[in-house]
């Protein structure tokens, strides 16, 4: 999926069964059919999942998901 990276947050605590979370959660704007402009949304980054290194805000992102719905990689676009 194609989207515009406007947003990085780091992000650390542990939750209610007692695991520790941390990993980052980007937030992008893409096109989709149903909306008049753009539409924005949150994804999480597990560790171990990361931004390209030279990727910074506004730059154009493709983001890859898993089976289960999850995003498993994150490539700059050109």
């Amino acid at each position: 999926m194609k989207a515009k990276l406007v947003g990085v947050q780091g992000i650390h605590f542990t939750n209610n069964n007692g695991e520790e979370i941390s990993g980052t959660n980007i937030y992008c704007a893409f096109q989709d059919e149903n909306v008049d402009g753009l539409r924005t949304e949150k994804f999480f980054l597990k560790d171990g999942i990361t931004l390209p290194k030279d990727t910074k805000l506004n730059d154009a992102i493709d983001i890859s998901f898993n089976m289960k719905g999850k995003v498993d990689m994150v490539f700059k676009a050109n």
